[in-house]
């Protein structure tokens, strides 16, 4: 039976490798030997339908393009359209227990005709229209209001909350396109 050392088998290589390379070298070498074999490659990303862990599971749809269509109908047919940043009667505590809100404070308002009214609609027609299924778990508290105005009458609002990515159109709720917020 061959002789051993420290358990393992003597050889001419293990008494060189030890006494003349040092015990810091063993794992130099194996580190050279493995790293020289082929490594795997990474595996192409999977889709978002495809990816078992991925967090929304439902294919790209484009369930918010009826409600971008009207904006944009609405938008190109209005005579003028007011953008107004405003109170809401969460801000203060009297609208929290009163049974009538605190007035509305219009802090700006910007309003958009004839040209100036083309930025946003290029913005509403190259939104993608996808809407996802997550809902906000926060209060819908609006700050910013679209008037569109037909001559001197009000016909549609859009009340929009940036803080929960909600909005209301002419009062509903609507299936909003992900990419909406970004876009405003």
């Amino acid at each position: 039976m061959p002789s051993t050392r420290n358990g393992l088998p003597a050889t001419r290589l293990y008494p060189f490798l030890v006494g003349k390379l040092g015990r810091m070298m063993i794992p130099v070498l194996l580190g050279v030997v493995c790293g020289c074999t082929p490594q795997a490659t990474t595996p192409p990303p999977a889709a978002a339908s495809e990816d078992p862990l991925a967090i929304e599971d439902r294919p790209p749809n484009a369930e918010g393009q009826p409600m971008l269509d009207d904006i944009a109908r609405v938008a190109r047919d209005a005579d003028r359209i007011v953008v107004v940043e405003h109170s809401y009667r969460y801000d203060t505590n009297e609208g929290i227990n009163s049974g009538t809100p605190p007035p509305e404070r219009r802090y700006r308002e910007v309003v958009l005709a004839g040209n100036d009214k083309q930025p946003l609609l290029a913005t509403l027609e190259g939104i993608d229209p996808y809407v996802s299924q997550w809902v906000a778990a926060c209060i819908f508290e609006p700050h910013h209001r679209f008037e569109f105005y037909k001559g001197n009458k009000r016909t549609h609002t859009l009340e929009v909350c940036f803080q929960c990515n909600q909005l209301e159109w002419d009062g509903a709720k609507n299936p909003v396109p992900q990419a909406f917020y970004a876009g405003l």
